[in-house]
């Protein structure tokens, strides 16, 4: 706005405060977004947890990690990463998939008599490894397992001999001192692991169900924060 006379002038600038309370807005609702992400990551993660938890365990469960972009700083358009350190697990038990052997033709599948080093898929979620780990383990214990076939099925055992249950809070299978086996107490053909051509693993997560639920979410919190700011500022 100008305003001129032979006497005087004044000059108004409307724009400069308006771009000022604009970039003073914009700002917040960038610091609003960033805290509304934070709160969605945090969130998505607990549902992802709370879905992957009973079926397949805690250990598992507590994969799922989440994480805000950009890492510093605001932005209008934050962007939240969900991810899980045990992906070939969840991808075969959010899809259902056919296991079978990597090499040879059985897939050994452990027993509760089994170590239990080795026996879960572990963190990083390669099957494969952990199998043979939890033969390997097996052996180094009991020493060389023995195989037996089922007459009649495609199915065979592979069995521990001489070895006896321990003490303890938690007793477990271990090899059988020599004074153990010359009194005879001991056991033959224990059960480690079950040899099967495949295993079917069916569908018991559903993270796909999560994330539109997570996205549902993030838009209620996204659009609250955004009015509340809004209402506040302009009315």
């Amino acid at each position: 706005m100008y305003l001129n006379s032979t006497a005087f002038g004044i000059d108004v600038s409307v724009t400069e405060a308006l771009a000022a309370d604009i970039d003073a807005t914009v700002e917040e609702l960038a610091e609003a977004a960033m805290a509304a992400a934070d709160a969605v990551a945090d969130w998505g993660k607990s549902q992802l947890r709370a879905d992957t938890a009973p079926a397949l365990g805690d250990r598992v469960s507590k994969a799922w990690r989440s994480r805000v972009f950009p890492r510093r700083g605001a932005s209008l358009t934050p962007t939240i990463s969900w991810w899980s350190n045990a992906p070939h697990i969840i991808r075969a038990f959010s899809e259902g998939v056919t296991l079978r052997s990597e090499s040879g033709f059985w897939l050994a599948i452990p027993t509760e008599n089994a170590p239990q080093a080795g026996r879960s898929f572990g963190t990083s979620g390669r099957l494969r490894r952990a199998r043979k780990h939890a033969i390997t383990e097996a052996e180094r214990r009991f020493g060389k397992l023995r195989y037996v076939a089922i007459p009649g099925r495609k199915l065979a055992l592979l069995v521990a001999d001489r070895v006896r249950m321990g003490g303890g809070k938690k007793p477990r299978y271990r090899s059988a001192t020599d004074a153990a086996r010359r009194r005879g107490d001991f056991e033959n053909g224990v059960v480690m692991f079950v040899l099967v051509p495949q295993v079917r693993i069916p569908k018991r997560i559903d993270p796909d169900s999560v994330a539109d639920a997570i996205g549902r979410e993030g838009l209620t919190r996204f659009a609250r924060a955004f009015e509340e700011i809004t209402s506040r500022r302009f009315g």
